[in-house]
């Protein structure tokens, strides 16, 4: 059966909209081997993967058993035991840096068959989700998504964003200063299990990081049905501190030039670092391979201080910068006082939101310590307000899209995303939400 922790109640108003479409929404059982290799063949032919093998199919059962798993059924179709839509959650930490993070919906494989658009089955999908986890306590939502213009009207809001960088290293040189400990090249299934605690470590300095599952892990590092073809071309090395103590690791592939053998190209498929000297030293390490020409990364920090490691920045070149991990906030007062702040202010949030979790008026008062309190508005809807108090008027998926502080308050309300209710509000929120590192999520889910 799906795990206790996450099986919450199935939304009764989800359930009746799409009985008078013909349809059943039903939670999968997914200790019905046979239901839930349908569930999860629908769901990756949805999202036009690969369908998978019976080896991957047992991977997937066991390492994402613990989702709640959410389906709808038409039963007077061809194939009435596989699900036309489907959708799975979880419940996640979410980082928000300075080690801390708050209790998040995770939120993945959101699919609807092409047979069955326009029948109200998404909004089912998504607003049956975001009830259950508000009924449970669960102060946010969270997604990774495919298409950025669906998630918005459901009050999602782009929190986090990532680049992916190409690097032309010849002649390049390293020029940040050496750091104590030492990088040593490792066998890829050995670093396994040590990834994910430098990762939680990891994820400790940056707002936007969840946690990633043993099967993620194992996909990562080629021990999975699903990637062990990869295993040959993959690499790794782990960097230790002075005192010996494991605080990064990168996990990399090399690709042979088909004309010179000098300009290969190498890809980081994923570079993890705990500290600021795991960073420089991996980077360094990276980009010291002889026989490389191109060194490519993707889903990296929109901060990542690459430039200014090397001797000629214009090397470093950014091929794409997106959003990547979405928030939905369903408890205002849970959601902003779980972070922490860089300037002390009172500035009142009145949030609109068509759904009605955050509807309301919303007192953010921070202190000098970074810490905050945040109450309803006790005075009158839009009513007096202190003068010495920032106003800022705003949907839901715009404070979404602030939580973290990577979204650029200024840039809202040009776009005409916010409004100020007293002058300089805006710069005032700004101020207050500033973090020390962009947000980042360095995985999909």
């Amino acid at each position: 059966m799906t795990d206790a922790v996450n099986a919450l109640p199935l939304d009764e108003t989800s359930r009746a909209a799409l009985a008078a479409e013909g349809l059943r929404y039903a939670q999968l059982d997914t200790a019905d081997t046979a239901a839930h290799d349908r569930w999860l063949q629908a769901a990756y032919r949805g999202l036009h993967f690969a369908a998978f093998t019976p080896d991957e199919l047992a991977d997937y059962r066991t390492g994402f058993g613990y989702a709640r798993s959410i389906g709808v059924w038409d039963e007077t179709g061809a194939d009435a035991s596989t699900p036309v839509a489907t959708v799975a959650s979880w419940r996640s930490p979410l980082s928000l840096g300075d080690a801390r993070s708050v209790e998040a919906w995770a939120i993945s494989l959101v699919h609807v068959a092409a047979t069955h658009r326009r029948r109200g089955i998404a909004r089912a999908l998504l607003e049956g989700e975001l009830r259950a986890a508000h009924a449970a306590g669960i102060p946010i939502a969270m997604l990774t998504v495919s298409e950025a213009t669906i998630y918005g009207r459901w009050g999602f809001g782009p929190a986090a964003y990532c680049a992916d960088y190409r690097i032309a290293t010849a002649g390049l040189r390293v020029t940040a200063a050496a750091v104590g400990g030492r990088v040593h090249r490792v066998d890829a299934a050995s670093l396994r299990p040590l990834a994910p605690v430098i990762a939680a470590r990891a994820h400790e300095r940056v707002g936007g990081e969840v946690p990633s599952d043993a099967l993620h892990w194992d996909r990562a590092f080629a021990l999975a049905a699903r990637t062990a073809s990869r295993a040959p071309q993959l690499r790794a090395a782990r960097f230790d501190d002075a005192s010996g103590e494991p605080q990064g690791f990168v996990l990399y592939s090399v690709a042979e030039h088909p004309d010179d053998f000098s300009a290969h190209t190498l890809t980081v498929e994923h570079l993890c670092a705990a500290t600021d000297d795991a960073l420089v030293a991996l980077w360094r390490y990276v980009l010291d391979q002889d026989l490389v020409g191109t060194v490519q990364a993707a889903l990296r920090p929109v901060d990542e201080p690459l430039p200014w490691l090397v001797s000629n920045p214009r090397a470093v070149q950014t091929v794409a910068r997106r959003e990547h991990l979405w928030l939905r906030v369903l408890d205002v007062p849970v959601a902003l006082s779980a972070r922490r702040y860089a300037a002390a202010d009172s500035v009142l949030l009145r949030v609109t939101d068509s759904l009605g979790f955050a509807e309301g008026e919303w007192m953010l008062t921070t202190s000098t310590n970074g810490t905050a309190t945040v109450t309803a508005h006790a005075g009158e809807p839009h009513g007096a307000v202190d003068r010495a108090v920032a106003i800022i008027d705003l949907g839901v998926e715009a404070l979404g899209a602030l939580l973290l502080g990577g979204t650029p308050v200024e840039a809202l309300r040009v776009a005409g995303r916010l409004v100020e209710g007293a002058p300089g509000s805006a710069e005032r929120l700004a101020a207050v939400l500033r973090p020390t590192r962009a947000p980042h999520l360095s995985t999909w889910f």
